[in-house]
C-alpha cells in the first residue's frame, strides 16, 4: 500500500498522500512490536516494543488530527505561523487540547520507568493460542493512552462531522463520513485492545488487521477524484462577473451570408454543455437556419429531440410586428421557468434579427437594453444577432447599444489572426501551439489577435500568467476571461473574484489541478488556454520539472475543442532547450524582430 501511494501520480492526491504514507509507516510499529513481544520476551526488548507502539500510535493520532484540521480550514493554510497569529480561535484551541495527551504519552513512555511494567507478567494471545511473558502499560501510561485514543476517536470525528454539515456536495459528504467513521472505529478498537491486555489477554493481531483494512478504505475514499476535485476545487464560476452591466447579453454584428452561423453554433454548444436549454428565435426560413447550423456540426434534430434546442420564429416573440411591448420579456422569463422545471440549469436565448428592426431605432435600442433581458442569478443569457447593414447611418444608436451591451463585430475581428499571424482560426482551432517570441518584437499584438479571435468565435479564454505580463492586462480586457495568476504571495489557491484566482507559482500540482478542473468544467465547449510562460518555470523550477509540467498539461488538453498556446522567450534559452519543448507541439509560431509576419512551423504528425 505504501508503494502504491508513493507511485500515485494523480495530481489531486499529491498534496495529501504523504500524510497517509506517514500513517502507514508509523503503523508498521504495531505488528513489529507484537512480534517482538512474542519472539523476544526479554524485558529490554518488551519495553522497547511498547514504547515504539505508544510512540507510533501518538504519531498516527497527531497526523490524522492535523489532516482533519487542515481539511476543516481549507482553503486557509494550516501552519504554526497562522496558529500563533490567532491562538484563541476555537479550532486551534481544540487541536492544542487534542495534542496534549499525544505529547504526554510520548514523554512518559520514554522517561518514566514505571510507565511500562515487565515484572513476571503473563499474557495470553487469544488468536495465536499461546501464553508468554509480556509487558503492559503502567497505570499512568494506560490513563494517558486512554485519553489519547479517546481524543483520536472523538476530535477528528467531530471536526469532520462539523465540516460535513457545512457542505452540500454529495461526494464530499460521503467521503468525509467514511473518513470520520473509519478512524473512529480504529481508535475504539485500539482502546479496547489496550484495555484487554491489562487483564492478561491480547487481541492485537486482529485489531491491527482491522485497522489496516479501515485505513485502506479511508485512503481509497480520499484519493477518489470526485471527492478531491469537489473539495479542493480552484476554478471560479463559469458565469460572468455579476458586477458587469448587462454581462449576460451579447450583441453580434455580422455580414451577409452564412458568416453568423460559426459564432452562433459555438454559442449553442456552450449553452448545451452548461446544461442550459437553448431557444433560437430567427428571422430567416427555418430550413436556412438548419442548414447553416448543420454545416457547423450542429445536429439540430438530435438536440431538438433531447429538448436542448428549440427553433422558432421572431414572430412568436413579436406577435404584433412593428410594435414594442413587454410580450418578448414576459415570454423569455416564462421559458426560463419552463427550462428550470424540466431540469435545466438555465436558458440561453438567441435573437437572430438579421436585417429586421423596429422603428424608431432609438426606441428599439431601449427595448434591447431593458434589464429584464437578464436575471439576478445569471441563469438567463441572451445573444442578439444583427446584420451590420442595419446600423448604417444610425451610428448614435449603435454607440448607445455598444455602451451598454458587450458587442462583437465580426467584420473587425473574424480575420484578426489571419492578418497578424497568417493562420486562420480554423487552422489553429484545437491545436497545441508553442509561441516563441523575441522580447524586442511586437509579440503583444499576436496575443491580442489570439484573444480577439477567441472572443469573435464565442470561445472562452483561460489564461495562466503572472501580474505585470502583457497577456495579463490583455486578458483583463477580455470579456469573461478566466485568469489564473501564478504568484509567490500565496501558498494555496485564493479566489480574488469571479474571474481571477491566485495560484502558488511553485506548486505545479495545484497548477495542473486548476487546469484539469477547468477543462472538466468547460467540457463540451470550445475554448482557448494561454499558458504564459514556459521560460519563467524553466528558470524557477528547472528544465526537467518544467518539461514534466508541460507534458502533463498537454496530456490533459487532448480534446480537439481545446486550443492551447504555450508562450516561451526564444532568446532566453539555448537551441537544445528550445528543441526539447518544440517537439511537444503541433505548431510553432516564431516571432522574430524585424519580421512583419511570424514564421509558422507545422509538425507532420501531432504529439502522441
Amino acid at each position: 500500500m505504501i508503494r502504491s501511494l508513493l507511485t500515485d501520480s494523480q495530481s489531486y492526491f499529491q498534496s495529501y498522500k504523504n500524510y497517509f504514507v506517514a500513517i502507514y509507516l508509523s503503523f508498521l510499529a504495531f505488528p513489529a512490536g507484537d512480534l517482538t513481544l512474542i519472539a523476544a520476551p526479554q524485558p529490554i526488548w518488551m519495553r522497547l516494543a511498547l514504547q515504539s507502539i505508544l510512540t507510533s500510535g501518538a504519531s498516527i493520532a497527531a497526523i490524522w488530527g492535523y489532516v482533519a484540521t487542515k481539511l476543516y480550514l481549507y482553503p486557509e493554510p494550516l501552519s504554526l505561523r497562522r496558529i500563533l497569529s490567532g491562538p484563541f480561535r476555537p479550532i486551534f484551541l481544540l487541536y492544542a487540547i487534542y495534542l496534549v495527551p499525544i505529547v504526554l504519552g510520548i514523554v512518559v513512555a520514554w522517561t518514566d520507568p514505571a510507565a511500562i511494567s515487565t515484572d513476571n507478567i503473563q499474557v495470553t494471545f487469544v488468536v495465536e493460542g499461546i501464553r508468554v511473558p509480556s509487558a503492559t502499560f503502567g497505570q499512568l501510561a494506560l490513563a494517558i493512552g486512554a485519553s489519547l485514543v479517546s481524543g483520536f476517536t472523538i476530535y477528528p470525528f467531530a471536526v469532520l462531522s462539523r465540516l460535513r454539515s457545512q457542505l452540500k456536495d454529495k461526494d464530499v459528504r460521503v467521503a468525509l463520513r467514511i473518513f470520520a467513521s473509519a478512524f473512529s472505529v480504529i481508535g475504539t478498537t485500539l482502546l479496547f485492545a489496550s484495555a484487554l491486555s491489562s487483564f492478561g489477554f491480547s487481541i492485537q493481531g486482529p485489531s491491527d488487521l482491522l485497522s489496516v483494512i479501515l485505513i485502506i478504505v479511508a485512503v481509497r475514499a480520499f484519493r477518489k477524484p470526485t471527492f478531491l476535485k469537489s473539495f479542493l476545487g480552484v476554478v471560479p464560476s463559469l458565469e460572468s462577473s455579476p458586477t458587469a452591466s448587462h454581462s449576460d447579453q451579447t450583441i453580434l454584428l455580422h455580414g451577409t451570408g452564412a458568416e453568423k452561423f460559426g459564432p452562433i453554433s459555438k454559442y449553442i454548444i456552450d449553452g448545451v454543455s452548461q446544461h442550459n436549454r437553448v431557444i433560437y428565435f430567427h428571422h430567416d426560413d427555418e430550413g436556412v437556419i438548419r442548414e447553416g447550423l448543420s454545416r457547423q456540426g450542429i445536429d439540430v434534430t438530435k438536440y431538438t429531440l433531447k429538448g436542448s434546442l428549440r427553433l422558432t420564429t421572431l414572430g412568436s416573440i413579436y406577435p404584433n410586428k412593428g410594435t414594442l411591448d413587454d410580450t418578448p420579456l414576459d415570454l423569455v422569463h416564462e421559458l426560463l421557468l419552463e427550462a428550470r422545471t424540466l431540469g435545466n440549469e438555465g436558458l440561453s436565448v438567441i435573437l437572430d434579427y438579421d436585417d429586421f428592426t423596429i422603428r424608431p431605432l432609438q426606441k428599439f435600442v431601449q427595448h434591447l437594453t431593458n434589464p429584464r433581458w437578464t436575471s439576478p442569478d445569471h441563469s438567463l443569457h441572451v445573444l442578439i444577432a444583427f446584420d451590420s447593414t442595419v446600423f448604417r447611418g444610425e451610428e448614435p444608436s449603435l454607440a448607445q447599444l455598444e455602451s451598454k451591451i458587450r458587442t462583437l463585430d465580426l467584420s473587425e475581428s473574424m480575420d484578426t489572426l489571419s492578418r497578424t499571424v497568417g493562420l486562420s482560426h480554423q487552422e489553429i482551432a484545437g491545436k497545441k501551439l508553442l509561441f516563441e517570441f523575441d522580447p524586442q518584437s511586437d509579440h503583444d499584438q499576436i496575443l491580442k489577435s489570439i484573444l480577439a479571435e477567441a472572443a469573435s468565435n464565442f470561445e472562452r479564454t483561460v489564461v495562466f500568467t503572472r501580474k505585470g505580463r502583457p497577456v495579463y492586462s490583455l486578458a483583463q480586457r477580455q470579456p469573461a476571461a478566466k485568469i489564473f495568476v501564478l504568484t509567490s504571495r500565496v501558498s494555496y489557491p485564493k479566489v480574488e473574484n469571479e474571474n481571477l484566482v491566485l495560484l502558488p507559482s511553485y506548486d505545479t500540482s495545484l497548477t495542473l489541478d486548476a487546469m484539469n478542473k477547468t477543462i472538466e468544467a468547460y467540457a463540451g465547449s470550445f475554448f482557448t488556454i494561454i499558458f504564459d510562460s514556459i521560460t519563467h518555470f524553466v528558470f524557477t523550477l528547472g528544465p526537467e520539472r518544467t518539461y514534466s509540467l508541460v507534458r502533463q498539461a498537454l496530456e490533459l488538453m487532448i480534446s480537439d475543442k481545446i486550443t492551447a498556446i504555450f508562450v516561451m522567450n526564444s532568446k532566453a534559452h539555448d537551441q537544445k532547450t528550445m528543441s526539447t519543448f518544440e517537439n511537444m507541439f503541433d505548431l510553432e509560431i516564431v516571432d522574430e524582430l524585424g519580421k512583419q509576419v511570424p514564421e509558422i512551423r507545422k509538425k507532420v504528425t501531432a504529439m502522441s
